[in-house]
């Protein structure tokens, strides 16, 4: 039996970053994989400056499943003030950069994409020699570190992770998931509609999985972090499909 950590993240606004130069900065519907493991790693308290990370990014695998009630996009205009291009000087902060002297900032221009309304079911798995168990990463969840956001730093989470332990295959995870989320929300007009919304597309990361699932699509993204410090990914393979025998 394989074991699976089960979460939900749910944000009234959610960026999933892809790759970007330049004034536009694109969103993917769902959560990138570098997301996912920022979000765990910031729970675990691992900073982003840790030798650990880059070994850390390794060992986990995530399916996604989410939840589409309008699938609402849009684009926000952003101007930002920083230093100016200096090779010679580092800033740790966005306080160090903004307190420089006025006449060395610069305002930049950027358009940021966002989702709205939009709830994920993650289903987790680890590797072997994974720095963290499940367990203790669902302990993590429950009571992170650092804050937690759905991309950005300005779309906080709006629910509990609430995460939970289930053995079994990634289609019984689902399953298990969608049933124990649509009980805990049964209250709630706001994410009982969510549940009832389209959700028939699943996207995961290892191969293998026809027995359980048809697969639509087969993606390149490149999120698959290599170095933190020099800020490098690699590609990975992303796919995503129906599960057999759905409706």
């Amino acid at each position: 039996m394989i074991n699976h950590l089960i979460f939900q993240i749910y944000a009234p606004f959610t960026s999933w970053g892809e790759p970007a130069v330049g004034e536009i900065r694109h969103s993917n519907i769902i959560p990138s994989r570098s997301a996912l493991l920022g979000l765990v790693s910031a729970a675990l308290g691992i900073r982003r400056d840790d030798d650990q990370i880059d070994h850390f990014n390794q060992h986990y695998h995530f399916a996604i499943r989410p939840f589409i009630a309008n699938n609402s996009w849009f684009r926000d205009f952003h101007t930002v003030q920083a230093p100016r291009a200096n090779k010679k000087q580092v800033w740790y902060t966005r306080f160090d950069e903004i307190r420089q002297n006025p006449l060395e900032l610069e305002t930049l221009l950027s358009q940021r994409e966002y989702y709205n309304d939009v709830y994920y079911q993650i289903v987790m798995t680890e590797t072997e020699n994974a720095p963290y168990s499940l367990e203790q990463i669902q302990q993590a969840l429950l009571k992170p570190v650092f804050p937690l956001y759905a991309g950005r730093k300005n779309s906080p989470l709006s629910l509990p992770l609430s995460p939970i332990l289930y053995q079994g295959t990634l289609r019984e995870a689902f399953s298990f998931a969608d049933k124990h989320y649509q009980e805990c929300h049964r209250q709630d007009p706001v994410i009982d509609k969510l549940l009832k919304g389209i959700a028939d597309e699943y996207y995961w990361e290892q191969a293998n999985q026809e027995d359980h699932f048809e697969v639509i699509k087969i993606q390149r993204r490149q999120d698959q972090p290599i170095s933190r410090h020099r800020w490098q990914f690699n590609d990975r393979q992303q796919f995503s499909g129906h599960l057999k025998g759905s409706e």
